[in-house]
């Protein structure tokens, strides 16, 4: 029997692959009937690109993204609120803008290679517990087949993980009641490339650029893009088809007037995508031989970049579980990856719950509070090396704690 991986975005397809790369045989189910390598910009951290590298897809990565060497967060008035140098973490750190369809076709790339069964347009709907393995089951009733374990990767708004809890466990999944809308344009002759650019009014406000470098398929020569991120409450997102675009893009140049140029490029509506989180917590994140994974299991804000780099090393500590333990059964293995990811996950889900008002919301206080603290506070030696660290994604614990990804599962033996 081969395990079953249900959704193939980050978490999934790096789960299949990396179990496949170990001998494992894996079935991905997808709802989707026609799974497309698009999506909004993303960050990836140095411990993404750790992971990619092990996996043997870095090279491609960097083909395509954006080498961001800093962070620079400030207000409408110009004062800094956020300035993190990767460097200071480590000489040869730095972030990857990337566009999540290079990483999605990277992945699914790799999974085809594999020739990893993977079954497009089907859903998943839940299972059953059998002494001979975990029998999946798809719409009306159809039977998807029998496997030694299951891996939900299905999302931060999973229909799956309330069964997995259901009367011995417990979920959150709260839908934030800020989101984004997001575009990716491309860049002006000169635009700052380097660094992921905020600027900031109160937490009612926010703009983000972050270069991202070329699309997935495109030519080598190609214009590298610029994600374009503005913040707003999920009750104002507009309706795309009646949306005055001169008129929602005033209040972006009022606040950054430099973005006009970048802006030139959005000429339609319809190029803005609206994207909505959610902050997810689950408890247990495994039951038998069943698992979350990925935003199914830790789904979080946006606000510190770390959603599929967090994909990423779900893959590779499950990879690592299973090489330093290949005759254990799937239980043990799946209890033994969860305790192996508690420390780090729970870090990071603290710090988003704790930073998101400050970014997000209609408070006026601790917005208040953040643009004259952070900002010198930041600079202090100590303060900065935790943030960086925190921004890099390698902390597991408030004071003290790194995450060790040296441990390649997939180099030879």
């Amino acid at each position: 029997m081969s395990v079953a991986v249900v959704g193939a975005g980050v978490a999934g397809t790096a789960a299949a692959i990396g179990l496949a790369q170990l001998g494992v045989p894996v079935t991905v189910f997808e709802t989707v009937a026609d799974p497309q390598p698009i999506g909004a910009g993303l960050l990836l951290q140095p411990t993404g690109q750790q992971v990619l590298a092990h996996l043997g897809l870095l090279d491609g990565a960097l083909a395509h993204g954006a080498r961001l060497d800093r962070l620079h967060g400030d207000t409408a008035s110009g004062r800094t609120v956020l300035h993190l140098r990767y460097s200071r973490f480590a000489p040869e750190a730095y972030g990857l803008g990337l566009q999540r369809g290079v990483l999605m076709g990277l992945l699914w790339q790799r999974l085809r290679a594999l020739g990893v069964p993977w079954h497009c347009g089907a859903t998943v709907t839940g299972w059953t517990d059998t002494p001979e393995g975990v029998r999946l089951h798809g719409e009306g009733g159809a039977d998807l087949g029998r496997f030694e374990a299951v891996l939900l990767a299905d999302g931060s708004f999973s229909r799956l993980r309330s069964q997995l809890v259901a009367g011995h466990g417990r979920v959150r999944a709260d839908p934030f009641p800020w989101g984004a809308l997001w575009t990716v344009l491309p860049a002006p002759t000169g635009f700052p490339a380097i660094e992921l650019r905020q600027r900031f009014r109160g937490a009612r406000q926010m703009l983000g650029l972050m270069p991202v470098g070329r699309a997935w398929g495109s030519d080598a020569g190609s214009a590298p893009g610029i994600n374009l991120f503005w913040s707003l409450p999920l009750a104002e997102m507009p309706d795309l088809d009646r949306l005055d675009l001169a008129a929602w893009k005033r209040p972006l140049v009022e606040l950054l007037p430099w973005v006009s140029p970048l802006l030139d490029g959005l000429t339609d509506a319809h190029q803005l995508r609206p994207a909505r989180y959610a902050d997810v917590r689950l408890h247990p994140t495994h039951r038998g031989a069943v698992l979350a994974i990925g935003d199914a299991a830790h789904g979080m804000s946006p606000q510190l970049g770390q959603g599929a780099n967090m994909a990423l090393i779900d893959a590779q500590v499950l990879a690592q579980t299973r090489r330093a333990h290949p005759q254990a059964p799937w239980p043990e293995l799946l209890a033994r990856f969860a305790q192996a990811r508690r420390a780090h996950l729970r870090y990071y889900g603290q710090a988003s719950r704790w930073l998101t008002p400050m970014f997000q919301s209609h408070q006026r206080l601790l917005p208040a509070l953040r643009d004259a603290l952070m900002g010198p506070v930041g600079q202090l030696p100590w303060f900065h090396g935790q943030n960086v660290a925190t921004l890099s994604g390698m902390k597991t614990g408030w004071l003290w704690g790194r995450l060790d990804l040296s441990n390649n599962p997939w180099s030879p033996p």
